[in-house]
């Protein structure tokens, strides 16, 4: 289903191996989610998560996300670590139940502690790698955003066996 996007296909191929990704099997907790991201004519995202959940007192806990990155030529490496983790923690951040609240159009929250983003305490192991590429560069602030609601959506279906459609993800309950 990926032959058109070799670049997605590897990413996730890498992904799989990098977070021992068992293929999902029921009761495992794990879940994988791949994303392909286009800016421009010549310039793309790819990012591929595997997500590990474990349940114990008080629910189910994301444990780690390991997630393989190409984002073609990598202008700063360190800008670019952060922006992915930061996007992943964020992410995970909207699947577990943090969300801005509207009123008459304008966000309530006021501040970023209103958010209730997880803190250094909550958050899970991340395990990266970035492929070395010399396709144009690509800007990888949303990449996590985007791959680790599904990938923890995919997880919990493995760890329960209900499949979750909303944000936050356990809104409807288990």
């Amino acid at each position: 289903m990926l032959g058109s996007a070799p670049r997605l296909a590897e990413a996730l191929r890498r992904a799989t191996r990098l977070g021992e990704w068992d293929g999902a099997q029921p009761g495992s907790g794990e879940g994988v989610a791949a994303v392909r991201m286009v800016s421009g004519e010549a310039a793309a995202g790819h990012i591929a998560c595997v997500a590990h959940l474990a349940r114990g007192e008080g629910g189910i806990k994301v444990r780690q996300l390991s997630a393989v990155v190409d984002i073609g030529r990598i202008v700063n490496l360190d800008i670019a670590r952060q922006q992915i983790e930061g996007g992943l923690l964020f992410g995970l951040s909207l699947a577990t139940g943090s969300s801005v609240s509207y009123l008459g159009g304008l966000p309530v929250s006021a501040r970023l502690v209103d958010l209730d983003l997880p803190t250094l305490a909550d958050a899970p192991e991340i395990v990266l790698d970035l492929v070395a590429s010399d396709a144009p560069p690509f800007d990888p602030g949303e990449l996590g955003v985007a791959v680790a609601p599904p990938a923890i959506a995919n997880a919990l279906f493995a760890a329960t066996g209900v499949r979750f459609r909303r944000l936050p993800l356990l809104s409807e309950g288990l």
